[in-house]
């Protein structure tokens, strides 16, 4: 391994002419450094979330590639690392943020699972270690150094601490020439941004401003209007039956004003008693949820076997929720078999297994995201198979995952009367699979692993499909 001299980096990116002058700079020295690396350079489009174009070294020669790859198809760890590392900050504090991020954790190295993700960025070689470095101006992400090596822990701290340091450098020279080459600094944006929103607020006083003269000269209409009436009822006093009757008439307008302020009265109880059920309702969910957790823990207390843990919180969920078909799925290398379930025809429940990535189960456990469905027609990331009946189209799928790490998936579906699942199904069942993970995962540290086999709850017809 060659010594990478950061004087020479330094003035090569320094003098190079153009942006394609820097990235050729940097990844020779990248590739020089090591021979088994292969280093890629992703160039990051804020405006659009997108990488647009991927620059690689080899053979001697620079090429790039035009791609359009949106950032939400990118692992989702590495997005949340270097393009959205919160979502809790406001405009002024996201300078400090991200520079922080920058800073303290520079490096993202991808699990196995997230490889195919990221062979989109790397050098098209076979490879078993990565890692991925952000190369930014402030608070400006500019691109993405993607390293690849065939060789497994390719990257040690000491390599990828003088990695770290040529990265300063490229990144400081590649934000100079794109500024110089018309790209608007992070400086100006803010200031852009500042004026918009202060044009904003003057607009919004301008128009305040307009509605409070439309207001005053309404107001002087009526009074106009007023002055114009009592001088005519001046000039009319002796004119008993007219006065007579603008005070009936005046006395009918306050009884249909009373008459519609009773009619808006009475909309407002109802509104109120409304949202009361509402509340009750709320109310009785949350009663029925804290009464099932206390039955979970009092089950995880006095059972110690994890087969007959994960029976018993099946049965009790499906019993305490009104769900008539129920599966938990454990991760068992690659796919998910049926762990514990209710509804379902033994045989075919035993039989059952799901890559990770397909099916509904399969991108749950892949993506670690729960998913809602409740009814046909929704906007879902996946597909029901379609191939069992279902007394309706609405079911939920959540991920068991214990300290970062994936378990399992819990299904359900058939709720009792055809009724469609709901946001308070869906916190229930979080709180389920929060529960099944801890009791899983504890019951794994004491016995060393998991039973096999699938547990049946009672003997129902078969049915396959969503799990």
């Amino acid at each position: 391994m060659a010594r990478i001299q950061l004087r020479d980096v330094c003035d090569h990116l320094s003098s190079a002419r153009d942006v394609d002058g820097i990235i050729d700079a940097l990844l020779a020295y990248l590739r020089a450094f090591q021979a088994d690396w292969h280093p890629t350079l992703a160039q990051v489009d804020s405006r659009h979330d997108a990488i647009t174009r991927i620059w690689q070294r080899e053979r001697g020669r620079l090429d790039r590639r035009d791609v359009v790859i949106p950032v939400d198809h990118l692992p989702a760890r590495l997005v949340r690392k270097f393009f959205r590392p919160s979502a809790f900050f406001n405009v002024v504090e996201r300078r400090s943020l991200l520079s922080r991020v920058f800073r303290a954790t520079p490096v993202y190295e991808p699990d196995r699972f997230e490889a195919t993700q990221v062979q989109a960025l790397a050098a098209p070689v076979a490879w078993h270690s990565c890692i991925v470095l952000p190369l930014a101006d402030q608070d400006d992400l500019l691109a993405l150094v993607t390293l690849v090596s065939p060789r497994r822990n390719a990257f040690s701290a000491a390599a990828v601490e003088q990695v770290l340091a040529i990265r300063t450098m490229a990144a400081v020279a590649l934000a100079r020439r794109l500024h110089a080459s018309g790209r608007q600094t992070p400086e100006a944006r803010l200031a852009e941004e500042h004026s918009r929103r202060t044009q904003g607020v003057f607009q919004e006083r301008v128009r305040q401003l307009e509605i409070e003269v439309g207001a005053l000269q309404q107001d002087n209409r009526l009074k106009a209007e007023r002055l114009e009436l009592v001088t005519r009822q001046a000039e009319q006093v002796e004119q008993r039956a007219v006065v007579e009757r603008a005070e009936l008439d005046q006395l009918r307008q306050h009884r249909r004003a009373h008459e519609e302020q009773e009619r808006v009265a009475a909309q407002h109880l109802h509104d109120a008693y409304s949202q009361l059920a509402l509340v009750q309702q709320r109310l009785n969910d949350a009663h029925e949820t804290m009464e099932f957790l206390r039955e979970v823990f009092e089950a995880m207390a006095g059972e110690h076997d994890d087969a007959v843990l994960s029976r018993t919180l099946v049965q009790r969920f499906c019993d305490a929720f009104a769900v008539d078909r129920a599966s938990l799925m454990r991760v068992d290398d690659q796919s998910l078999r049926i762990a514990a379930q209710r509804g379902m025809d033994p045989n075919v429940a035993g039989s059952v297994r799901q890559p990770l990535g397909e099916g509904v189960a399969g991108w749950v456990a892949s993506h670690r995201k729960p998913v809602l469905v409740r009814r046909q027609g929704d906007a879902t990331p996946v597909r029901a198979t379609g191939v069992d009946s279902y007394n309706s189209d609405s079911f939920v799928s959540v991920p068991l995952v214990h300290r970062n790490r994936l378990l399992g998936v819990l299904n359900l579906s058939n709720k009792r009367n055809g009724l469609p699942f709901d946001e308070t199904d869906l916190d229930r069942a979080m709180m389920a699979s929060a529960v099944l993970s801890l009791a899983m995962s504890q019951r794994e540290a004491t016995n060393g692993g998991h039973e096999g086999g699938t547990a049946t709850l009672e003997d129902d017809p078969p049915l396959t499909g969503r799990g």
